[in-house]
């Protein structure tokens, strides 16, 4: 009787966890209307989109790129994006651009190859002011020769954007890899990182919108599988005689950390799928300070994705969050240049020449140029 009872209760968990279903990101538009505008453009919102007009960035005008006595040649055709470029045996075929893929400060683009695999092409876009540098095709590997015989080649397994970039370019992704065939079928809920990639499946919370006021006190957590509760009634205040904040309170938990983490880490996946509001170490490996990864005294030397290095920071150690700096929907810094950074640090001993022996307005002046180098 007692294990009957719990193949039921186990049974009416796994119900409700399975119940929760992803509907899209456009579900949430007409009442979250000032966090739509905030979201609109922002780098999760052009993460992955079509390929069109609006979106590609790079020069198809006939531009040509040379990489190693290989000539690349970007055009339009039949209201197309194309490239002419080496393929997987070696010669020059022609491709059409199904998707961009990020923005700034770069941009890459998505070729769709047999087996429905979608390969990031190597040739990218540099998005910058042509006064920085930028607004030209460069070579994400200018100094090696890669040919199609290479792991590194465009068409190779390690440019494949199912299985290496898809999970956080897109929301609730499906790899759909069948081994047999040897070909994906992958499948996502929206094409950019939209409101699920965080706040998780909505269908709950669409239900619980709509019901009575008595009906909505008894849903804590609004429906949502994250509760993003970990900033609230939070103040940050500086103590007598102090010139850093303190948190007013402990950091109980760390939901907003985590979710940001699942791509914001250099990190392996130990399944599948990540399911919201579970722990994150139950679904990656964090990378650790790796020798290539980090310099020996632990300062970033590749690309981390910041958790990694913010986890050992005197910041995260203070109860810090992302959101404490970064607005959530719009990921902009909610103060421009040093303001951020006086948000907890006073400006009369911080952002003086007696701290950082710099001109204030300079660009040595910055907070970011020591504590956060490119």
């Amino acid at each position: 009787m007692i294990r009957m009872l719990l193949l039921i209760e186990l049974s009416f968990i796994i119900g409700n966890v399975q119940a929760a279903k992803f509907v899209g990101g456009q579900q949430c538009v007409a009442c979250h209307q000032p966090q739509h505008q905030q979201w609109l453009n922002s780098h999760h919102d052009r993460a992955m989109q079509p390929a069109d007009d609006k979106s590609v960035l790079g020069d198809f005008d006939d531009a040509t790129f040379n990489n190693f006595s290989v000539t690349s040649t970007f055009y339009r055709q039949a209201g197309l994006f194309m490239v002419r470029t080496d393929g997987p045996d070696g010669a020059l075929h022609d491709y059409p651009i199904q998707y961009t893929f990020g923005v700034t400060p770069l941009q890459q683009y998505l070729i769709e190859l047999p087996g429905g695999r979608l390969q990031a092409l190597s040739i990218a876009w540099d998005s910058r002011p042509k006064s920085e540098g930028g607004e030209r095709w460069f070579h994400l590997y200018p100094d090696e020769k890669i040919d199609h015989q290479d792991v590194l080649h465009w068409t190779a397994p390690s440019q494949n954007w199912n299985s290496m970039c898809a999970a956080c370019h897109s929301t609730h992704l499906e790899k759909k890899y069948d081994q047999q065939a040897n070909r994906y079928s992958t499948r996502w809920s929206d094409i950019n990182v939209a409101c699920e990639a965080c706040h998780g499946p909505g269908s709950q919370h669409l239900q619980w919108a709509p019901s009575s006021a008595e009906e909505k006190k008894k849903s804590a957590d609004k429906g949502l599988a994250v509760s993003f509760s970990d900033r609230k009634g939070v103040k940050w205040l500086f103590p007598p005689g102090k010139s850093t904040a303190l948190r007013s309170g402990p950091l109980n938990q760390r939901n907003e950390m985590a979710v940001c983490a699942g791509c914001h880490s250099r990190r392996s996946s130990l399944s599948d799928e990540y399911i919201h509001g579970d722990n994150l170490y139950d679904h990656y490996l964090p990378a650790t300070l790796d020798p290539g990864l980090y310099f020996a005294d632990g300062q970033i030397n590749d690309e981390v994705y910041v958790y990694g290095s913010f986890r050992q920071s005197k910041m995260y150690q203070a109860g810090v969050t992302c959101s404490d700096c970064h607005q959530p929907h719009s990921l902009e810094l909610k103060a421009p240049g040093n303001g951020v950074c006086l948000q907890c640090h006073k400006a009369e001993h911080f952002n003086s020449t007696k701290h950082h022996f710099h001109q204030i307005d300079g660009a040595g002046g910055q907070c970011a140029e020591c504590h956060m180098p490119t």
